[in-house]
């Protein structure tokens, strides 16, 4: 498989996503394991999650805002905790969501007939 980007990072997987790549190998089992959570949430997790992040973000000073991020939060919290964790804008985590799908652990061919051993290959749909 030609121009395949491989990972290791999350600044290099925002890059490699900006640039819209079509093939991405991670190769981090943390970093895998927040892309698996954030694309196998429901949409509604996934916006209910994005939104108490949001709320509970914009409102930590106020008590009121609490009790809506909190809420949020105890729906969604592992979500949550890989959505920090990946640390990416809304728009590129809508991008993981939408854009692109996965194969867990595999071996991946890269051009030229070398192979490597990906925790997470992102292709874009």
């Amino acid at each position: 498989m030609s121009n395949v980007t491989v990972v290791h990072t999350k600044s290099e997987l925002e890059l490699a996503i900006e640039r819209r790549d079509k093939t991405i190998a991670v190769k981090s089992a943390s970093l895998a394991d927040d892309v698996k959570t954030v694309k196998s949430a429901s949409s509604g997790a996934f916006a209910l999650a994005i939104g108490s992040a949001g709320v509970f973000a914009t409102n930590f000073w106020n008590p009121l805002g609490w009790g809506s991020g909190i809420i949020g939060t105890l729906s969604t919290g592992s979500l949550i905790t890989a959505i920090i964790a990946i640390g990416l804008s809304s728009t590129l985590l809508f991008a993981i969501y939408n854009d692109y799908s996965i194969k867990g652990r595999t071996s991946i061919q890269l051009a030229g007939g070398n192979s490597i051993d990906a925790d997470l290959v992102m292709e874009r749909d």
